[in-house]
Parts: structure tokens; C-alpha cells; sequence
């Protein structure tokens, strides 16, 4: 391991990670970074995100998920990875709008990555600045 590496390390343990996860997190990273302090400022922030992310994929399908884990079906992805933003909606964090729409599948029994008329609504109604306009507008060629 290099240095910056080690020393973004010893910035992460401080910041309550485990070392287990630490080392997973910097091992994703490319060795060689020049030794300044934006290239440690950036291998921590890289690995604080990942660090998150692998832990909120344990929280899939419980009251913990933190709304940054994908758990959705293909057919939502522009939606719920945060296209929609890009595409005109205006509204609550991405994050926010995940979890939800997470917590509307678990408490309605619904598979996750399900693709059915409900999953539709819920998404629509979450996304949909006006309920009447559907976002996710049947296509003639798609099959579900």
C-alpha cells in the first residue's frame, strides 16, 4: 500500500470504519497517486462513499436503508438511480425518494425488484409532480 493510501487509511479508522472495510475500500483504488493532500482528500471521500454503499446493500429490504443501494427493477432505472433529476423532476433528494418508495414495497409486501401495475404507482406517485401524468408510459413493444 502506498502512502497516501496508509494515510487515508489512519483518516477513515478515525471516522469509525473498521479496518475490514477500510482495506476493502482502498484496495478498489489505484495505486501511484502523487503524494499531496487533495489526492488523500479524495481517496477518503472515494472510500467513505463505497464504504456506505456496501453498507447500505446489507439494509436492502429492512427499516435501516439509507436510500443509496440499488434494489429496483431494469424498467425503473432512469427513475431511481437519478435520471430524473436530468429529465425535468424537481422534488426531494434521490436518496429520500428511495427510500420511500423502498420502505411503500416492504410495507406492501412487494418484491423489490418487482415490475408490476403497483410498482408503477408507487413510483409514479413519488416521481410524478402531477398524479394524473404517468411517467412510466406504457410502451405498445415492451413486454413485460
Amino acid at each position: 500500500m502506498d502512502y497516501c493510501k496508509s494515510l487515508a487509511g489512519v483518516f477513515l479508522e478515525q471516522a469509525h470504519f473498521t479496518p475490514r472495510e477500510v482495506a476493502h475500500a482502498l484496495s478498489q483504488l489505484n495505486d501511484g497517486l502523487p503524494r499531496t493532500k487533495k489526492s488523500v482528500r479524495t481517496l477518503v471521500s472515494c472510500s467513505s462513499t463505497t464504504i456506505s454503499l456496501m453498507r447500505d446493500r446489507g439494509r436492502i429490504g429492512t427499516g435501516a436503508y439509507a436510500g443509496l443501494a440499488s434494489f429496483w427493477a431494469y424498467k425503473y432505472r432512469f427513475w431511481m438511480r437519478g435520471d430524473a433529476h436530468a429529465n425535468g423532476y424537481r422534488g426531494i433528494s434521490i436518496e429520500r425518494a428511495r427510500r420511500k418508495i423502498h420502505d411503500t414495497f416492504v410495507a406492501e409486501n412487494l418484491p423489490l425488484n418487482g415490475e408490476t401495475a403497483r410498482h408503477d404507482k408507487i413510483i409514479n406517485d413519488v416521481f410524478c409532480k402531477y398524479p394524473q401524468k404517468s411517467l412510466l408510459i406504457s410502451n405498445p413493444g415492451y413486454t413485460q
